[in-house]
Parts: C-alpha cells; sequence; structure tokens
C-alpha cells in the first residue's frame, strides 16, 4: 500500500505498534544550489516520535543518513536505542577542492527495546585464511558494520531511474534480509523512487509507503506493479 502524501499524512492513518521495521532513506540537510528538496532537518522530531509509536516493541528503525548531519539525526533521536552505525561505501562521490571525496554514508540501526529481529549475514568478501581453506564452512566474511561489497548505481545501470539519490536494490534487499522476517511489515516514509518497497517486495515481506513528489510516486508505482 503507497501514499502519494506528505509523510505525516501516512503517520496519522498507521495505528499503534503496527509496523515490524522502518526502513527509509529521507533528507540530510544538505545545502547546495539547486537543492530545495534536501536542504533542512526540520521533519525529525516528529519522525522519531511517530516512529516510535509505529513500531512494534521489537521494531527496529532504519535510517539512511550522511556524516554533515549526523550529529543533529542522533540529538533528535530519543528515546530510540541506537545499535549501531553501518558505513556503507559507495565508492563513487562528489569531489571537493578543500576536504576528502566523500563517498560513504550512513546506516543508522535503532531499537526500541533490547529484543529485535537481526539476521546474521555473510558479506560477499572472501575470507582470508593463509592457505587454511574455509573456516567455519564459510567461504566469505560475516557482516561487519562497514559495508564495501555492493556496487554503487552509475547512469547506465539497468534499474537506474531519475532519482538523484536511488539506492542499489542489492542494498536494500540486504537491510530487508538482515532486519525483518518474511510476513513483517515494512514502512518507508520517504519511499522517493520506491527501492524500498521493490526490496520488500522481492523478499516476501509486506510494504507500506508514501512520497509527496508525484513524479517520484509515479515511478515508484510503477516500479513495484
Amino acid at each position: 500500500m503507497i501514499y502519494c502524501e506528505d509523510f505525516v499524512e501516512t503517520y496519522n492513518k498507521l495505528e499503534k505498534e503496527t509496523i515490524d521495521c522502518i526502513i527509509t532513506d529521507p533528507p540530510y540537510g544538505i545545502q547546495f544550489e539547486g537543492n530545495d528538496w534536501d536542504s533542512n532537518l526540520d521533519f525529525l522530531e516528529v519522525f522519531f516520535e511517530e516512529s516510535y509509536r509505529v513500531l512494534k516493541p521489537i521494531g527496529t528503525l532504519i535510517m539512511f543518513t550522511g556524516w554533515s548531519s549526523l550529529v543533529e539525526v542522533l540529538s533528535k533521536s530519543e528515546p530510540f536505542n541506537l545499535r549501531n552505525i553501518i558505513c556503507y561505501d559507495r565508492i563513487k562521490g562528489r569531489g571537493a577542492k578543500k576536504n576528502f571525496v566523500s563517498t560513504r554514508e550512513e546506516i543508522l540501526f535503532f531499537s526500541k527495546s533490547d529484543t529485535y529481529t537481526f539476521h546474521v549475514l555473510q558479506s560477499t568478501i572472501k575470507k582470508k585464511t593463509g592457505g587454511m581453506g574455509t573456516k567455519n564452512g564459510k567461504e566469505c566474511r560475516t557482516l561487519s558494520n562497514v559495508w564495501s561489497d555492493i556496487s554503487p548505481l552509475v547512469p547506465w545501470s539497468k534499474e537506474r531511474v531519475k532519482h538523484p539519490t536511488q539506492k542499489p536494490l542489492q542494498l536494500m534487499e540486504r537491510i530487508v534480509d538482515v532486519f525483518t522476517n518474511e510476513g513483517d511489515i515494512v514502512f518507508d516514509p520517504f519511499m522517493g523512487s520506491g527501492s524500498t518497497g521493490v526490496a520488500t517486495i522481492n523478499r516476501n515481506r509486506n510494504f507500506i509507503g508514501c512520497e509527496k513528489n508525484t513524479e517520484y510516486f509515479d515511478i515508484a508505482k510503477d516500479r513495484m506493479i
């Protein structure tokens, strides 16, 4: 079920403690010329308050953000428990004359309680075992909180659509696999081009999402048909 409306309107439709996991990529509060949709973080207090209300007691909130907005985001995140910060290395990034090229995004892992869904997965990075063969029957390293093994989307990627911050399906499917079970309800209040929804459906979960931009909403709708 998806809605073309502001996230607050969709939250108002949701009953208390009915969502298993929120997975979302909201604005980062980045200021640059021509950017009017990602320029502030005024939504944070309502977002965290409403997310806490609709999540089940064992629910998790998985939220993308950037290094420049990390402190402000965390300052508004109570009463959630911060469990970890995943560093996603998207490999490519915007250049800078007086700073490092930024290729990282933070994925914040919050829970409501000490009981929550979490599945241990393997990365696609082969183990270095010094000629001893596989260890514990696994060829690849157990997934850490640094993800550098997922290819970024480039302009010629087959799954690429018209959205400036589209995330790879492989990335979103990994998040769904780690933090949810089959049949769970996943909510994305900043749906964008619908990558969370596509990944959720691919993994046999149920999806609720909203996006107020009509162009992006139509793209997301087409991808999830």
